[in-house]
């Protein structure tokens, strides 16, 4: 990965008397150190606790634990770990069916749920982060020069497929004459999606080999 995910951290403190006085005092030093000091009626505690990362996974050992251990489901349908490229315990990241837009993809909680705000804080909140990281990876890769980040949510609102999903497309100058237009593109490629999915023709537009492929090429940006 550009950068790895935060591991488990392993931390050390020691503690020791000191002079008299009250007295508070925390520093960082950028490295994972940290220090506290509280002095209270002539004792003093002093604390250092240093912590360091012990886990990092990569690009490759998240291909495996997708692969070997893990499902994905989007509505109604199973997903081939394939075509997911990146994952956290409460959202992944999966390349489109039918892209409107090279770059075209769809971020979504792990967990099946429909509407947006049935989603929990943490759901909520790893979502976005989830979809702020894939999209600033995917806009640099595709040398775009800014994103839109889209949500239907619910059928009135244009979503096809009953699971919270974050439409991330990487936009160019010049990609849609009229920019407002892309949004009437997401409805007609969700009708599509849903269509297709549905009736499970072959997929004359992208095999699961293609995009396979193209999860692979953007696995290999959050490796170390």
């Amino acid at each position: 990965m550009g950068q790895a995910q935060k591991g488990s951290w392993a931390c050390e403190a020691h503690e020791e008397e000191r002079g008299k006085g009250v007295t508070v005092t925390q520093n960082g030093d950028g490295g994972g150190a940290e220090m506290l000091k509280l002095q209270v009626s002539g004792k003093a505690i002093l604390s250092t606790v240093r912590c360091r990362r012990q886990a990092r996974v990569s690009g490759k050992a998240i291909l495996s634990t997708m692969s070997t251990s893990s499902s994905f489901v989007f509505g109604p349908y199973k997903i081939d770990p394939r075509e997911v490229f990146y994952a956290t315990p409460l959202s992944y990241a999966m390349v489109n069916l039918r892209p409107l837009l090279p770059g075209h993809v769809l971020v979504c909680p792990r967990r099946l749920m429909p509407r947006f705000t049935d989603l929990t804080a943490d759901e909520t909140s790893d979502l976005w982060l989830t979809a702020q990281k894939v999209g600033s990876r995917i806009e640099t890769f595709h040398n775009a020069t800014s994103l839109t980040l889209a949500i239907q949510d619910g059928p009135q609102a244009g979503q096809s497929v009953p699971h919270v999903h974050i439409h991330v497309l990487p936009r160019k100058g010049g990609d849609f004459e009229k920019n407002d237009e892309i949004y009437d593109a997401i409805d007609e490629k969700e009708k599509e999606l849903k269509q297709k999915l549905d009736l499970d023709k072959d997929r004359v537009d992208r095999s699961i080999e293609e995009m396979a492929d193209e999860a692979s090429q953007y696995r290999s940006l959050f490796d170390c």
